[in-house]
């Protein structure tokens, strides 16, 4: 029996699948004002997954479970939101006074051989545009709120028809069948993921708040959960989050301080991203760093923002389809960050 591209040579197969592929990446982009708000959907879904299974396994009643699991999440963020406008205001308020004080900072440069004329941080640091943008932000509110809307139901649906989901696919491709076993471990892994990642980003951020609090630098708090936020992007977002902190630590007390600041905030990372996290994660969850930092990149230019903070699940879902597949297996097993045997490359 004939099949259709069986008589195609290999480059020709290549050339149509390369061209299907940027076909579906370039819908995939067209459609990021609505895949947006559902990834984000999916991305709490996983991290409250755990808790709306515990609630069910004493009994109560999914829609109910559902609806608390998702009032817990908008209270959280709510509170969150309204910490993070207060703290952000604060900050704008004290601005001028940093300014003024990094400015005598960098005149006091010369004295360690630095030209303070090649250093301007007030061409970079604009209060105006400061404000501008979080007025750009306020006027927004109502589409925030929308969306915001949007992603709650979403998350709803998401926690009821999981397990309607996986109870289907077992019934229609049987439990013994190696797609619905793989398709299981998949959704296991990125919910173990995006859980540990979470975890190991509150570490990270409670340990960088406290320091700076010991340090007595202002708005600790602050600080901390802008590194808990921005450690979802790896390597790229703990280096933004450190510059806000660096800078006051340099204007109120110098050089050295901004040092301590680096160097304390790196030592924190290292030890949460080299002895905590893999001790909690699963092996399967290795990436190599080349992976690591294209797929950030990758997902940045298809979904905008969205893509910056949720390129590692991602990633790791593309790889995981990959890999169930004969053809394309070799292609998710260049994507880990060890070898078939364990060691490294």
């Amino acid at each position: 029996m004939y099949t259709p591209g069986e008589d195609l040579t290999p480059p020709a197969r290549i050339a149509i699948v390369g061209a299907a592929v940027v076909i579906i990446l370039a819908g995939i982009r067209v459609a990021t004002p609505i895949l947006g708000p559902f990834l984000i959907a999916i991305f709490f879904a996983m991290i409250t997954a755990p808790v709306m299974a515990w609630l069910t396994r004493r009994r109560v009643p999914p829609a109910l479970a559902a609806g608390v699991v998702v009032t817990g999440l908008i209270s959280i963020l709510t509170g969150a939101a309204l910490f993070l406008g207060a703290a952000f205001t604060g900050f704008i308020r004290t601005l001028p006074r940093y300014l003024k004080a990094l400015e005598e900072q960098v005149g006091a440069l010369a004295g360690y051989g630095i030209d303070p004329a090649s250093i301007r941080i007030w061409d970079y640091i604009d209060q105006e545009t400061a404000i501008r943008e979080a007025a750009g932000i306020a006027r927004e509110a109502g589409t925030i709120a929308f969306d915001a809307f949007l992603v709650a139901m979403a998350i709803v649906f998401l926690l009821l028809e999981a397990p309607r989901l996986a109870a289907r696919l077992r019934r229609h491709l049987g439990a013994g069948s190696p797609l619905y076993q793989h398709f299981s471990q998949s959704s296991q892994v990125l919910i173990e993921y995006t859980i540990v990642r979470t975890k190991v980003n509150l570490i990270t951020g409670a340990g960088i708040a406290i320091f700076l609090y010991i340090f007595g630098i202002e708005f600790a708090a602050l600080w901390g959960f802008v590194a808990f936020v921005l450690s979802y992007i790896p390597y790229i977002g703990l280096t933004i989050a450190a510059i806000p902190p660096t800078l006051i630590a340099l204007a109120e007390k110098g050089l050295v301080g901004a040092v301590t600041i680096i160097i304390a905030i790196t030592i924190i990372n290292t030890i949460v991203e080299n002895l905590i996290f893999p001790r909690i994660a699963s092996q399967g969850l290795n990436l190599s760093p080349f992976i690591i930092l294209f797929s950030v990149v990758f997902w940045a230019l298809i979904l905008g923002a969205v893509g910056v903070f949720l390129a590692i699940p991602l990633t790791i879902a593309v790889k995981l389809f990959l890999e169930s597949w004969e053809e394309t297996r070799w292609i998710g097993e260049l994507m880990d960050a060890k070898d078939q045997e364990g060691g490294p490359r």
